[in-house]
């Protein structure tokens, strides 16, 4: 059985550990992980590997199978990706990320090889299964963005239409 532990601290965003914990939920059900992890969410933008090397996450699997791993994700730069790429893109992307983690945690306990490409493919098909077992929907950012982006226009052109009207008004002013 599957047994994550999620070390939070009070800082961390509500919402996205929550997300984080729902999806931990649903891996566990799915039953595709076994053994016990820790998984550290930190508020920072990196962690530091082995090799004081900055990394967007850090997977720690000691030689002593005894000792429950570790698993190191900062959640730092979370809004920044969810300027750039909307909500439900950044919290997907991260838990894609995650997912690639586990997947190491999984070559850790077999004594494999860490297989970056293969992990990543395998992370992508399950955050492609978890987003329509949960209906997540993209379709919704993408609206509200283009709904701002009308109403900011309608906005700028009421702005003008004033501004010419007020204009034409101080002429007529000025005339008598």
């Amino acid at each position: 059985m599957f047994e994550p532990k999620l070390w939070t601290k009070p800082t961390n965003t509500k919402w996205l550990v929550k997300e984080i914990s729902q999806y931990l939920d649903w891996i566990i059900k799915k039953e595709i992980f076994d053994g016990e992890i820790n998984i550290f969410l930190t508020n920072a933008k990196f962690v530091y590997d082995s090799s004081a090397r900055k990394r967007e996450g850090n997977f720690f699997g000691p030689f002593d199978k005894s000792i429950i791993p570790s698993l190191y994700f900062p959640l730092g730069d979370i809004f920044r990706t969810i300027s750039r790429r909307g909500k439900e893109n950044a919290v997907c992307d991260w838990l894609q990320y995650l997912t690639l983690f586990l997947y190491d945690y999984v070559d850790w306990q077999e004594d494999r090889e860490f297989n970056s490409e293969l992990n990543n493919d395998l992370a992508d098909k399950m955050i492609y299964e978890y987003i329509d077992f949960n209906k997540i929907s993209f379709e919704s950012e993408d609206r509200r963005k283009k709904e701002n982006r009308k109403r900011a226009k309608n906005k700028e052109k009421k702005k003008e239409k004033k501004r010419r009207h007020m204009k034409r008004i101080g002429k007529e002013f000025l005339k008598k």
